[in-house]
């Protein structure tokens, strides 16, 4: 399989699969209370949730070698469509220029410098997407449908006071993209800094925040690609 080929199906997975040391525990660790306090908090921050715009570093860890890939950056744009589907621009500037969109079940991976792009049907696997940006808009009580929820203390993420929920998915579907994903929510704005999406062998998907903007005024067709002339498009179904 062609190394571009490769890419456009790794980034497909992280669609499904829809991220540094402690600074102290809060001693009630484990406590429901604290769970319920953090949940409540990110449901107040996200009641009115339109949109949610930051940029983003990704690094991906694979565990048989024990490293990290090197690490992307770019700009993460995240919204809802009038019928309530996840929106996603997720826009890689560096070390070389990629876009993922997400829309109407479609994602859509475009490599400029390779001039390819492939197109993948999420199918029955679309409302995965929003495991991309869990803990932007989502209520605590659909947070708890999905997952068995803990409070696992605090850190600071580039000086920016976190609390650290542990999610652990309910459905065994979930639970074979994700053993569990580990949330940083700032104490300030409520909003996620950072999070961390495990696999079952291991590997994980390290995604830190910056600059997040909640609700900046984003059309639907933000998440549209109109690809150049003379792409080559790879179906993947």
């Amino acid at each position: 399989m062609p190394v571009s080929t490769k890419q456009n199906c790794r980034a497909a997975v992280l669609v499904f699969l829809l991220v540094a040391g402690f600074e102290g525990k809060a001693q009630i660790k484990g406590s429901q209370a604290a769970a319920d306090n953090v949940l409540e908090r990110m449901g107040a921050a996200g009641k009115d949730f339109r949109s949610f715009q930051a940029n983003f570093t990704q690094k991906n860890y694979v565990a048989v070698l024990r490293e990290f890939d090197d690490p992307e950056s770019g700009i993460f744009i995240y919204a809802r469509a009038k019928d309530g589907s996840a929106l996603v621009r997720q826009e890689y500037k560096a070390p070389g220029r990629k876009i993922l969109t997400i829309k109407g079940g479609e994602a859509v991976v475009y490599q400029p410098s390779l001039n390819q792009a492939s197109k993948i049907n999420l199918g029955k696997n679309r409302d995965k997407a929003e495991f991309l940006a869990l803990g932007i808009g989502q209520t605590p009580a659909k947070m708890r449908e999905t997952f068995n929820v803990e409070y696992i203390g605090e850190e600071k993420i580039a000086g920016t006071a976190c609390s650290m929920l542990l999610l652990k998915p309910k459905n065994s579907a979930v639970s074979a993209y994700f053993a569990s994903i580990t949330l940083w929510i700032s104490n300030a704005s409520n909003l996620p800094v950072q999070q961390k999406l495990t696999e079952p062998n291991g590997n994980y998907v390290l995604n830190t925040f910056t600059s997040e903007k909640l609700n900046p005024k984003v059309s639907e067709f933000d998440f549209e690609q109109k690809l150049p002339k003379g792409v080559e498009i790879q179906i993947i179904k």
